[in-house]
């Protein structure tokens, strides 16, 4: 009997098969994990943007995430405010001190997209979450840096989005500037 022991934890182990050259290049980002990557919410749906960061994250990569407030839903724009004015309904029926509270800023409803799709009750999700930043607009220690193209999130439609600011604008958020 042959004795194997797994790789420590941590440690990314490659697995060669016979029809794959060892100088085959994994096709993960170019990105170290300890390198942040920024990300051009504009124009992005929010969604595929929202599953492509968490399983960055989950990767062990750091995000940040800018412009959120021009990342786009698709679909019927009132259905989407009924939907979402239901979940600020529900405010009142809980403990105010506890909750359950719902924002209306752009930057945390993206954030709580992104939460949906992390397991954050567990102590991975817990850390993976630490790693994202979501910010409205590019803040001036980030303006000159190049972002990330999300080609696979990018939006072509030009009828039936509506921006994550405007959603915001009907839950009730006012930009002061």
């Amino acid at each position: 009997m042959v004795a194997v022991s797994s790789p420590p934890k941590g440690t990314k182990t490659t697995i060669l098969t016979a029809t794959t050259p060892a100088s085959a290049e994994p096709t993960r980002p170019v990105f170290s994990p300890h390198e942040t990557q920024l990300v051009d919410a504009t124009n992005l749906i929010v969604g595929r943007l929202a599953s492509y960061v968490a399983q960055q994250l989950l990767h062990g990569y750091s995000i940040t995430i800018l412009n959120a407030e021009n990342a786009v839903f698709t679909g019927n724009p009132k259905i989407l405010a009924k939907l979402w004015h239901t979940r600020l309904d529900l405010r009142p029926k809980g403990n105010p001190e506890f909750g359950p509270r719902f924002s209306c800023m752009p930057d945390r409803i993206v954030r709580k997209i992104v939460e949906g799709m992390v397991p954050s009750k567990s102590e991975r999700g817990r850390n993976a979450l630490k790693r994202l930043r979501v910010y409205i607009g590019t803040p001036a220690h980030l303006s000159g840096k190049k972002t990330q193209a999300l080609v696979s999130a990018q939006n072509h439609k030009t009828k039936g989005i509506t921006s994550v600011k405007e959603l915001a604008q009907t839950l009730g958020y006012h930009l002061r500037v």
